[in-house]
């Protein structure tokens, strides 16, 4: 199936929120507070897409998936985040019913191929609730090296136990050498 890649832009709020939402009652419903995911989510997450994309901050992109039948995903960076271990991978959602697929691989590359053409120098890094465990094979399977175990804090309330993963060169995600990072057609 065919799938292309397009930035967000501030019209696409109410879809990443919906998509994230989704993606976080799945994935984490033994990590949330459930009368958060139940409830509360859908405006919180709105909100949150709603400021971000309304900034228009150049040092952040987000690059949403879609299928001939709809968006399948969305990844969000922010380039050069951190000064050691460079662009944050902020979010990285694929659809539960699309899981599987390569598009979660597919989004990753884009988000590298981005920090690659806008932050050369920068490494790789996101955080992931140490619990997920489908999620921690999936980045160590791409690679992602664990730096350092944290906790924190999360919507709903309370803290949980989190790893950094780190590419230290984003190449080894990008699926291109260098291409300049731009989000596009795949396969």
């Amino acid at each position: 199936m065919r799938m292309r890649m397009r930035i967000a832009t501030d019209a696409d709020a109410a879809l990443l929120a919906r998509l994230h939402t989704m993606s976080w009652r799945s994935a984490y419903s033994a990590i949330l507070d459930p009368s958060f995911l139940s409830g509360p989510i859908e405006q919180e997450r709105l909100d949150v897409w709603t400021f971000r994309l309304g900034q228009r901050r150049p040092h952040q992109t987000a690059i949403i998936a879609e299928t001939a039948e709809g968006p399948v995903g969305f990844v969000c960076a922010i380039g050069a985040e951190d000064e050691r271990w460079g662009t944050l991978v902020d979010n990285l959602h694929v659809l539960p019913s699309a899981k599987g697929r390569g598009w979660g691989t597919s989004l990753l590359a884009a988000a590298a191929n981005w920090s690659l053409g806008t932050y050369p120098a920068s490494g790789l890094y996101l955080w992931c609730f140490e619990q997920n465990e489908p999620a921690r094979r999936f980045y160590e399977g791409r690679g992602g090296v664990i730096a350092e175990r944290s906790r924190h804090a999360v919507p709903g309330g309370g803290d949980r136990p989190v790893i950094r993963y780190h590419w230290a060169d984003p190449v080894s995600v990008s699926g291109d050498a260098r291409s300049g990072g731009s989000p596009r057609a795949v396969s």
